[in-house]
């Protein structure tokens, strides 16, 4: 008690209390005044926003390889990056709700493991019923149809950076926070904590699994299942050691905090202080930073190894070097570089900022997918209509085109009569 007096008294005056070594002498009265405006709401609309706006740019890219419009290379380039910060942003948000968690990890974890299960049914129904299902009808055999689809999936994933199942990712980052961070109440007491803890081994065995995956279809050493698909994570591996070290911070600090002789109420008390609101905004700024650095070098490192197959002397040397830096790229080294961008908005980012209206949470996915749903409908109706006009002209001048248009019409009329 006489050295936290001593602590409460002129002496605290003296120190910045800001500074991570001071973290047990923060209270309510000494605490800073500067919090980050932004929650993971913010950073969810804003991942959505992003998302819609690289929607226009596919709509416009489809467009202009249709002939349509010659868009500017460079601002379609900067709206076709706009994916690139979604991924991020919805992982920092959803990340931040795995530490407050206030409800416990049991419903983010059934959230976001039944996400995923349901993303890989809805993957295998589309596959076996639409397109394993009109492949058969074409060819008259589902061994057939089977062997079509791993071809085209073979085709699309060649790089080995077809990835999809967003769902995926939020589970492992949420596990490896719950094994970390979570004290078990009924199982796993005394020095058993030590195997729970050990269970962080699983998430981090399977993201590495999949990025090993990504490795060898692209070196053509396997060819996975259309089925492995929607199994394999989506974002860069740098991302998710971003989040494995946010972990470990969250959980050094509090050992710090009850070293220097406080209790688990106390800690929970600094965890909504403006100053750890502030440390942990300052950790992933650093954190994102350390990684764009590792990742550039990984991105390099990776791809001199590949190209030192080849002679530099070669005069396709130059495309050898643009295919692999593309191959690469597609496993997801690299890809962490964009993050560089997010740094202003991680300073001014709150992870405990809450909201009792979670009805809002609800509608902006929705809202989302609307938005998505009405630039893919709405452009690509456009495209098409312009592209059948643009077509109509060009046969129209050449003959017999208009004639062949008027019969299939009428078919398409006698059908319906029928």
């Amino acid at each position: 008690m006489k050295n936290e007096t001593v602590n409460q008294e002129p002496n605290q005056k003296k120190i910045k209390i800001w500074r991570g070594k001071y973290i047990h002498l923060v209270n309510k009265d000494n605490d800073i005044k500067f919090r980050g405006p932004l929650s993971y709401r913010h950073l969810r609309i804003v991942g959505w926003l992003f998302l819609v706006i690289s929607s226009i740019a596919v709509v416009l890219s489809i467009a202009a390889s249709a002939g349509l419009l010659v868009p500017n290379e460079t601002l379609l380039r900067i709206l076709m990056m706009a994916k690139s910060f979604m991924m991020p942003l919805f992982l920092f948000a959803a990340f931040a709700q795995v530490l407050v968690a206030k409800d416990g990890y049991k419903r983010l974890i059934i959230t976001y493991v039944g996400g995923a299960v349901g993303i890989i049914l809805a993957f295998v129904f589309l596959y076996l019923h639409f397109f394993v299902g009109i492949m058969s009808a074409a060819s008259g055999s589902p061994k057939s149809a089977f062997e079509i689809g791993q071809l085209l999936i073979g085709y699309l994933n060649e790089g080995g950076g077809l990835s999809f199942n967003i769902f995926v990712d939020l589970a492992l980052c949420t596990l490896v926070t719950f094994f970390i961070n979570y004290r078990p109440t009924k199982y796993f007491q005394g020095k058993k904590i030590y195997i729970f803890r050990a269970f962080v081994a699983l998430p981090i065995l399977y993201e590495l699994t999949s990025i090993l995956l990504k490795v060898l279809v692209a070196s053509d050493v396997i060819v996975i299942s259309p089925f492995v698909l929607p199994f394999l994570t989506t974002k860069p591996p740098m991302a998710f050691f971003i989040f494995l070290a946010a972990a470990l911070f969250v959980k050094n600090r509090e050992r710090f905090y009850i070293k220097k002789g406080k209790t688990q109420e106390d800690y929970k008390e600094f965890l909504d202080t403006n100053v750890n609101s502030l440390h942990f905004s300052l950790f992933l700024v650093a954190a994102i930073i350390i990684a764009v650095v590792l990742d550039l070098f990984a991105f390099i490192g990776i791809l001199v190894g590949e190209l030192s197959q080849y002679d530099i002397n070669d005069p396709n040397f130059s495309n050898y070097f643009s295919a692999w830096a593309n191959v690469v790229y597609s496993w997801g080294f690299g890809q962490c570089l964009i993050m560089i961008f997010l740094v202003p908005i991680m300073l001014l980012f709150d992870y405990k900022k809450t909201y009792k209206n979670k009805k809002i949470d609800t509608l902006i996915p929705i809202i989302g997918i609307a938005l998505m749903l009405l630039v893919y409908v709405e452009g690509l109706f456009e495209v098409a209509k312009v592209y059948i006009i643009k077509l109509m002209n060009e046969t129209n001048q050449e003959g017999g085109a208009s004639e062949m248009a008027k019969n299939v019409i009428k078919q398409i009329a006698n059908k319906f009569r029928k």
